[in-house]
């Protein structure tokens, strides 16, 4: 079952939604991207060791949601051959970036380790802070939700 909340970040009423699941809910607002699950409890020490696997941005903007006991973190999604979306910046002045999945030509495919494709982080499309939702549109995830 999906319900919209208020987004615990940006207070977005329309675009943030909790997904519940058997066992725990997960959550993303498509306004800010900001994204978390039941799971991610206050001070849990294993989050807290696999968080420092992440991002430095995704590190330094962590959320406490204390109504629910939980973290928000930025979005990071990849969705294999459609590519990416990632944060780029720093905690108060961050863009959305769109990275697709793009072909090598036959003859720079040994810089890549011989893969025929890569991700295009070069000419990834960027969005604003607030406009999660265009992203997810370009990565082609969504439609409608405006």
């Amino acid at each position: 079952m999906e319900r919209v909340i208020v987004c615990p970040k940006c207070f977005d009423t329309d675009r943030c939604f909790e997904e519940i699941q058997e066992t725990y809910s997960s959550y993303l607002c498509f306004n800010c991207g900001y994204m978390s699950d039941s799971r991610y409890k206050v001070n849990d020490l294993n989050l807290i060791e696999k968080l420092k696997n992440s991002p430095k941005l995704v590190q330094d903007t962590k959320l406490e949601d204390k109504e629910r006991g939980i973290v928000w973190f930025l979005s990071v999604i990849n969705m294999g051959e459609l590519g990416m979306i990632f944060p780029e910046g720093i905690p108060d002045e961050y863009v959305w970036k769109y990275a697709k999945v793009v072909e090598i030509p036959e003859e720079e495919r040994a810089n890549y380790n011989n893969y025929d494709r890569r991700l295009d982080v070069e000419n990834a499309k960027s969005f604003s802070q607030y406009n999660f939702l265009g992203a997810c549109e370009e990565l082609g995830i969504t439609k409608d939700l405006k």
